[in-house]
């Protein structure tokens, strides 16, 4: 009778009954053997996306023909395909990583740009030195303080690969600028030479990153792209 009570209540749910040789599934059983299974497939899923997506994003960056445009297109390529497919996983710890090399490639040139300015300014200042202070050196003590002065101007920002994932490098890159910009004049009489367009570039980014995730557009991509822009 307890066998009997139990397999009427449960007779909805059964996927199959064999006879009272009891050879019995639930359904609730199997369906949570599916979920379990396709738990697990999300998961192998997710790594090889991930695998695919930042293997095409650092394969070449630099010198390369692939276009920022392409990485972008796979990545939302294979999101569509998973939904399509009724898969439903959050990829925004992958679509960070990949925003962050996209920041990297958007502001590396204007890094390297904005060194290149602040090492021929302090170049000119060495010069202004040896003109003010002659040779020999008389007044070794103001030598010394001079380029103690010139020396602490830095010139580039470190890790900015690293720190493009957590930090706005574009911000940093400006305030260093504007930091050698302001010591260079007020120390050396020397005039920073930044190239146009390159602040203004420098303050949209700044704008763009503080509010991530980012909206990339086409002009983002060309950016991206065109590591030259500002060496030129």
């Amino acid at each position: 009778m307890s066998f009997f009570s139990f397999f009427y209540s449960n007779l909805a749910r059964f996927k199959k009954f064999k006879g009272l040789g009891f050879e019995a599934e639930l359904w609730e059983d199997k369906q949570q053997e599916a979920a379990n299974l396709i738990d697990r497939l999300k998961s192998v899923v997710t790594v090889y996306t991930r695998e695919i997506v930042m293997n095409n994003v650092m394969r070449g960056r630099w010198g390369g023909a692939e276009s920022w445009q392409k990485r972008w297109d796979l990545l939302h390529e294979l999101e569509g395909r998973h939904s399509e497919l009724g898969q439903q996983i959050d990829f925004s710890d992958l679509k960070h990583d990949v925003e962050s090399v996209f920041i990297f490639d958007l502001c590396s040139p204007l890094a390297s740009s904005v060194r290149q300015s602040i090492e021929t300014a302090k170049t000119d200042a060495a010069k202004s030195l040896s003109a003010r202070f002659g040779s020999p050196v008389t007044d070794l003590d103001g030598w010394n303080k001079s380029h103690e002065a010139l020396r602490s101007i830095v010139s580039s920002e470190e890790n900015l690969f690293e720190r493009s994932r957590s930090e706005n490098v574009a911000r940093g890159i400006l305030s260093l600028a504007e930091s050698a910009q302001q010591s260079l004049k007020e120390g050396f009489s020397i005039e920073l030479k930044l190239k146009d367009g390159l602040i203004d570039r420098l303050k949209v980014l700044e704008g763009l990153i503080e509010h991530r995730p980012m909206n990339v557009s086409s002009q983002l991509i060309n950016w991206a792209d065109d590591h030259e822009a500002f060496s030129r």
